[in-house]
């Protein structure tokens, strides 16, 4: 398995304002880059933070990126994952917007009817520990 962690922040470590406001940190050139590690992997994983902050749509933007991918077999997109211990991510949510396949990693002890309510939306709901997301 071949995993690859991409993180941005700012010089002095930061993610966003002191109000937790998101903040730009990246140009043209990242988001290109990003867009083709995407076009590059099985699958994208956040936290449920990420989903709740920014709405991401987690796909790739560039439709020659996504032709090549469809070319070798793939879907246009990578599959999304998000680890949501605490059952937050909305309904409304763009990762929920069937351009790609959405994989919820919950806890055990996430409600039966949250469960129901996220597959509705189009999401593959996976019990991944206890109490939080192992």
């Amino acid at each position: 398995m071949h995993v690859v962690v991409n993180a941005a922040m700012s010089v002095d470590g930061k993610l966003s304002s002191r109000r937790r406001e998101q903040i730009a940190i990246s140009g043209p050139d990242d988001f290109d880059r990003v867009d083709q590690l995407r076009a590059d992997s099985d699958a994208v994983m956040v936290g449920v933070g990420t989903i709740l902050a920014d709405d991401p749509s987690l796909t790739v933007d560039d439709a020659d990126r996504r032709a090549a991918r469809a070319e070798r077999g793939d879907p246009e997109n990578p599959a999304r994952v998000i680890a949501d211990s605490r059952i937050r991510t909305p309904p409304d949510a763009t990762v929920l917007d069937g351009r790609a396949q959405t994989y919820l990693l919950v806890s055990e002890a996430a409600p039966p009817d949250f469960i129901e309510e996220m597959e509705d939306a189009g999401a593959y709901v996976i019990a991944a520990g206890q109490d939080r997301v192992d």
